[in-house]
């Protein structure tokens, strides 16, 4: 693939550089038009003459500033714009206005408020700042809704999800934005250097070549600009393909069960709910108890609102009527149908992803992932993604995480859908263990017969 790559670049660069000498060549005027050996010669003497550094590190500094403090700002205006319609709003004739200014306007106004070393960041900010509160926004907004539901449900901050969701999801088109604006920050750079004439930098030098009408110091000193650039764009690829993987110590032990949770029972009561998706009612006057003195087993063909019901306790739909009473503050984890995986995460972090950090041992989190593991038989791909997974694969990830999270209620959605007959039966006998040892209470939504050995089923017919 790389070698399909770097062929046609070569040849691309060889025909420029023969175009150009042939050009050169029938011009014959090097003053004007220099040859390639000319130009050679010239961007040897810059390399090599004295102040050639300090201008390229001078330039590199004054962009770098300009993209910080634009990125920054940015990145807080979108942040606010992403949860506030209202501020979205109102930043948008500040982005139309900056977005349409001609650059060669911002230059001469810029001119008589900032001193010649500070005009090019200012210029480079203002160009920078709308492509990158653009990009930024785009790809905060286009988060999946159901991934956020699902870390909401597993009790997650805004924080976690920041960090965990929003910018995972939008890396892609946040660094597709930051290539943009460093490109033409580069450029508004070198542009405002040529015309603010501070001491040093890139454009400076461009400017008292073309003052001595030396052509080839010019084209040298863009041959250098475009290297750097091109350079920077390299190091931002390079960047946007680090995946951080979470170091967790190697399992040491593989029954880790801690001391039964508390023999309470756990309850929830449903009164008079109704559930309405214009025109279509789900519920009308639903009334519903669930301990967890049994598993609680939903049952009904397609449609009946089984996957409604248990989206209602968990909070993600809210009822049109009616009361959801829950007696203490219970924590809960779900299992979803529609799995939402975290596709950013191995096997391992997206079970991980619910354990509360802050109060684990990363050894006791170690342990309780490879145990899980184990028993959903999924050892032989922690490390893998869940694009990497099959189906039944990925069902299993998904009933680990819930799992995992070790809730006051567990909520199971179809879990074993896609499993063949005898590993659902090995999974069954492991959730009846699980139910023994921390007596959740257990909310099981299937349109399958569910056998448990020890274990008391209720069927809930909807």
């Amino acid at each position: 693939m790389k070698q399909n790559k770097i062929i046609p670049t070569l040849l691309a660069i060889a025909f420029i550089v023969i175009a150009w000498q042939v050009i050169a060549l029938s011009i014959g005027f090097p003053a004007i038009f220099p040859s390639v050996i000319d130009l050679l010669k010239e961007t040897g003497r810059l390399v090599t003459s004295d102040d050639f550094f300090i201008h390229i590190i001078i330039t590199i500094l004054r962009g770098l500033t300009g993209f910080i403090i634009s990125f920054v700002i940015a990145f807080l205006f979108a942040l606010t714009s992403t949860f506030s319609s209202f501020w979205k709003t109102f930043f948008r004739p500040f982005i139309i206005v900056s977005r349409s200014i001609p650059i060669i306007s911002l230059v001469l106004i810029a001119l008589l408020w900032f001193s010649p070393p500070q005009l090019p960041i200012f210029i480079a900010l203002v160009t920078m700042f709308p492509i990158l509160y653009q990009n930024i926004l785009i790809g905060l907004e286009q988060v999946d809704s159901k991934l956020l539901e699902m870390s909401t449900v597993f009790g997650k901050t805004k924080i976690n999800q920041l960090f965990h969701i929003y910018l995972p999801s939008a890396k892609l088109v946040i660094f597709d934005g930051i290539k943009t604006a460093m490109g033409f920050g580069w450029r508004a750079i070198i542009m405002g250097e040529v015309l603010a004439q501070p001491i040093h930098g890139i454009g400076t030098a461009m400017k008292q070549a073309q003052s001595f009408i030396n052509i080839s110091e010019v084209i040298a000193w863009t041959v250098v600009a475009v290297a750097i650039s091109y350079l920077f764009e390299y190091i931002v690829r390079l960047i946007q393909k680090i995946n951080i993987e979470s170091k967790l110590p190697k399992a040491s032990e593989f029954k880790y069960y801690k001391s039964i949770q508390s023999s309470d029972i756990k309850t929830i009561k449903l009164v008079n709910v109704k559930k309405q998706f214009n025109p279509n009612i789900v519920f009308d006057s639903l009334d519903l108890e669930f301990d967890s003195s049994a598993l609680n087993c939903l049952k009904g063909s397609s449609g009946r609102g089984k996957t409604t019901l248990l989206k209602l306790i968990s909070g993600i739909l809210q009822p049109n009527s009616g009361e959801i009473m829950l007696f203490n503050e219970y924590s809960l984890a779900y299992s979803f149908q529609d799995l939402r995986l975290l596709p950013w995460l191995t096997v391992t972090e997206n079970i991980g992803y619910v354990m509360h950090q802050a109060q684990l041992h990363k050894q006791e989190i170690s342990n309780r992932i490879a145990f899980l593991l184990e028993k959903m038989e999924l050892s032989d791909y922690a490390h893998k993604y869940p694009h990497q997974l099959s189906g039944g694969q990925q069902q299993r990830v998904v009933l680990a995480r819930a799992l995992a999270a070790q809730s006051d209620i567990l909520l199971l959605d179809e879990p074993l859908t896609g499993l063949d007959s005898d590993l659902k039966i090995r999974i069954l006998d492991f959730i009846s263990e699980w139910m023994k040892a921390y007596r959740p209470l257990v909310i099981w939504a299937t349109h399958e017969d569910i056998h448990m050995e020890g274990v008391e089923v209720i069927e809930i017919m909807l």
